[in-house]
């Protein structure tokens, strides 16, 4: 069980680790996609590269949060889980 556990802890690791990689390159990717190859009047390169910023802003606050609410999910799991097994005396 321990190896399947450690498995697992890697796949979401690497799995974190992508996310947070495509979080920083999608932008850059989205902008090569939206610039027209010619002016055709209607410029909307500065919206689209404000909503890529308030994506990646969002993604990051998202992340932030979702990592201390592990953080504490874990802390308060390992206190709940050390009292259980605690022997009961008589």
């Amino acid at each position: 069980m321990q190896k399947i556990t450690s498995y697992l802890q890697t796949i979401l690791s690497w799995a974190f680790v992508g996310a947070a990689l495509m979080t920083l390159i999608a932008p850059s990717i989205s902008r090569l996609l939206i610039s027209a190859p010619v002016s055709f009047g209607v410029n909307c390169e500065p919206a689209a590269n404000w909503s890529m910023a308030a994506l990646i802003r969002s993604q990051l606050i998202g992340l932030i949060l979702g990592g201390l609410s592990g953080v504490f999910a874990s802390i308060y799991f390992r206190k709940s889980k050390s009292k259980s097994a605690e022997p009961v005396s008589n």
